[in-house]
């Protein structure tokens, strides 16, 4: 069995992904074992089933937001099975998926990029939050956050 890591990089803002963003994370999965474009990469690790806490959190997540007019949805790319990342623009090594809401705009962005390992994807979250709400949303989500981003980046070991 080939021998990964996931590991937190550092990102600097302002980002040309999301103007005005003033949150920001990001992982990088290395290395990796197969020649992947962006989009297979995003693919790869949004397509197996969430665990059933995460499953469990996003359902107590999705019932708590709608009681304030945010945004539903499942942690997918799949917009027919009510996935709440969107994709919104991509290239061979970049995909960005995400949405705007009245309390903050959100943005996925999937990187494949070379190291000296070899390749690498970064998963990178940037957030623009727009009012206290948002800043109290993120606040709240951070921790679960960086738990499922380390799962998501997980999925590619499988590969």
């Amino acid at each position: 069995m080939k021998h990964f890591r996931i590991k937190k990089v550092a990102v600097a803002l302002p980002s040309a992904f999301l103007e005005g963003a003033n949150w920001a994370d990001a992982y990088e999965f290395l290395p990796l074992s197969e020649r992947l474009d962006a989009l297979d990469a995003a693919t790869a690790m949004f397509d197996k089933v969430p665990p059933l806490w995460v499953r469990c959190l996003n359902e107590t997540r999705n019932r708590i937001v709608g009681l304030f007019g945010i945004k539903r949805g499942q942690i997918s790319i799949d917009e027919t099975t009510g996935g709440a990342f969107p994709l919104l623009s991509r290239s061979e090594d970049v995909v960005v998926y995400g949405f705007d809401d009245w309390h903050l705009d959100f943005r996925v962005v999937i990187q494949i990029h070379d190291v000296d390992a070899g390749r690498a994807v970064r998963l990178t979250t940037l957030v623009r939050r727009r009012n206290s709400f948002g800043y109290g949303y993120i606040f709240l989500i951070t921790p679960f956050h960086m738990l499922i981003v380390r799962g998501l980046l997980r999925n590619l070991s499988s590969r």
